[in-house]
């Protein structure tokens, strides 16, 4: 249903309707926008000027998208280059990395007020992952992807796809377990 739905919003798009642009945001801007606030450690602003960028590099391109697959894929596969993009021009070094995740320490007592414990821990141990597998296990498990979707959007094999979950998940298990990170 989604495939037909996103066919025809397209299809007005490339003919000039505004409105179908407009629904087309409003369907997928609050996978996207989270999927950003999560692949950059909780920097809202950050994945705000993402989101803006992706949503403008697909207008730019919707001339050219040819209806092969599911939109959601085109879409996410942008979204995951766009902030691969980003990362690569703006190498991290060790201690803005220490610093972000301090930050988002301090963040997560205040969000604690707000959601559950164990969801910000996931997602502080989630942002210690390298960034291949904190984007396919946020694909597979916040996203509900199959993993020959995720496949399609992060331009890799299945079986790369499948190890990059299966050793993160190794790795946020590790990292949920450790007696210090779960009382911090």
């Amino acid at each position: 249903m989604r495939k037909i739905e996103d066919y025809i919003l397209i299809r007005k798009i490339k003919s000039g309707d505004t409105e179908a642009w407009e629904k087309l945001v409003n369907k997928y801007y609050n996978q996207i926008f989270t999927f950003c606030v999560r692949r950059c450690w909780g920097d809202q602003i950050l994945a705000a000027d993402l989101t803006q960028d992706i949503f403008l590099k697909v207008i730019e391109n919707i001339e050219k998208y040819k209806f092969s697959g599911k939109f959601f894929n085109y879409l996410f596969t942008i979204t995951v280059n766009v902030c691969n993009n980003y990362y690569n021009k703006k190498k991290f070094t060790q201690s803005e990395l220490d610093e972000k995740v301090l930050n988002l320490g301090s963040e997560s007592l205040i969000t604690n007020l707000m959601m559950q414990e164990s969801a910000n821990q996931i997602q502080v141990a989630l942002n210690t992952l390298p960034d291949i597998q904190r984007e396919a296990l946020i694909l597979k498990y916040y996203y509900d992807l199959k993993v020959k979707d995720i496949a399609k959007i992060t331009g890799t094999s299945v079986s790369t796809s499948q190890s990059r979950i299966n050793q993160g998940l190794k790795k946020l298990s590790k990292l949920l377990d450790r007696e210090g990170f779960m009382n911090e």
